[in-house]
């Protein structure tokens, strides 16, 4: 009976855990996405008194007041997508695994 409570049934610590990769994976293509939207966000703020005729503007101003808006969260998703990857990348360093360190090594 006590060899079985003295027995260590929890993984090793330097365990490979794929889903921490999975994660980071996942955390790193969202990246992507939320500066797309940010910079699309941005892109129609700037352009908010441009016209595309002498009577019509390039965007509708409740377009770009929904920009103005959605901005703050486009870029805490991006910021939150980033702290994601740094504690994935800080967990699989400790525990040794391996993992891509630039977009160039993926292929």
């Amino acid at each position: 009976m006590t060899a079985l409570i003295s027995l260590d049934l929890t993984p090793a610590a330097n365990a490979y855990d794929e889903r921490i990769g999975e994660v980071w994976r996942i955390s790193s293509q969202e990246v992507g996405e939320a500066i797309r939207f940010v910079r699309q966000s941005l892109k129609v703020i700037t352009e908010a008194d441009e016209m595309l005729t002498p009577v019509i503007r390039l965007h509708r101003p409740a377009f770009v007041e929904q920009c103005r808006k959605r901005l703050p969260w486009e870029l805490s998703l991006y910021l939150e997508h980033v702290k994601t990857i740094s504690n994935c990348e800080a967990e699989m360093e400790a525990r040794g695994m391996r993992f891509a360190r630039s977009s160039d090594a993926w292929a």
